[in-house]
């Protein structure tokens, strides 16, 4: 991947926006602590994956088309959601292939990376010394570890080792591998209203698992999902906190 990047601009998803803006803060002071010429567009609103699942194309084309034209001229678009930028990788293709945004859409997807991939193959971050003690599990977002396609490693799908890298340089870290990890946390959008009782046994199911495996945190590329278990947990009074990988670092 190219490193001799200028300009980056941030993605901060909504739900981070709404429910974690302090995750969003941090990024941008990390960027900054790093020395990076960063840019966040205060115009930004949603990428339109939702609606996209949900059916509605033309919003989500029309989403689509809105957050194309905040990040000319940034070398990359740097998000602090996995699965937003999994979706604008894969998904912008079915809306804007063979468009007057054809050439737009290949452009801005080739320069969407998430956080984790910006910092172990673009930047070559390393995490600071300051020791976290804890046992952590990680948690893969399934649309992440299916979809996402890092420059670096174009012929790999997924998003795995850059999270493990980062978090396993931290020290006094124990990482936990859940098992089932490619199971669903029950999040997944509006399932997670649509079919509350599915969801909710996936929740326990996924938390059951890094419970018993002695897990003290779960840390994820994707807030969503921590979102989700965290409301799970905290009404089921289970003893584990959740952490968006930029928290950590």
């Amino acid at each position: 991947m190219d490193r001799n990047y200028k300009k980056v601009g941030v993605f901060v998803p909504c739900c981070i926006d709404q429910f974690a803006a302090d995750t969003g803060l941090k990024l941008c002071s990390l960027l900054e602590r790093m020395g990076v010429d960063y840019m966040y567009p205060e115009e930004l609103t949603c990428c339109g994956r939702e609606l996209y699942y949900q059916g509605d194309r033309d919003g989500a084309k029309l989403l689509g088309k809105q957050l194309m034209s905040l990040y000319e001229g940034c070398s990359f678009v740097v998000g602090c959601g996995s699965g937003c930028m999994a979706y604008v990788q894969r998904c912008f293709k079915s809306l804007f292939h063979n468009t007057t945004y054809h050439n737009s859409y290949r452009n801005f997807a080739d320069r969407c990376v998430d956080v984790c991939d910006f910092l172990v193959n673009v930047a070559e971050y390393r995490p600071a010394t300051e020791p976290f003690r804890h046992r952590v599990a990680l948690l893969d977002h399934c649309m992440t570890s299916r979809d996402y396609r890092s420059p670096a490693h174009p012929e790999r799908a997924g998003l795995h080792d850059e999270m493990r890298t980062l978090i396993g340089a931290i020290e006094g870290v124990e990482i936990v591998e859940l098992a089932e990890k490619d199971v669903c946390c029950g999040a997944a959008g509006l399932f997670a209203s649509q079919f509350t009782p599915i969801s909710d046994a996936l929740a326990k199911r996924k938390l059951d698992t890094a419970i018993e495996a002695g897990a003290e945190y779960i840390v994820s590329t994707e807030m969503e999902c921590l979102l989700h278990l965290r409301s799970y947990a905290e009404k089921s009074k289970m003893e584990i906190k959740f952490l968006h990988i930029i928290d950590l670092l």
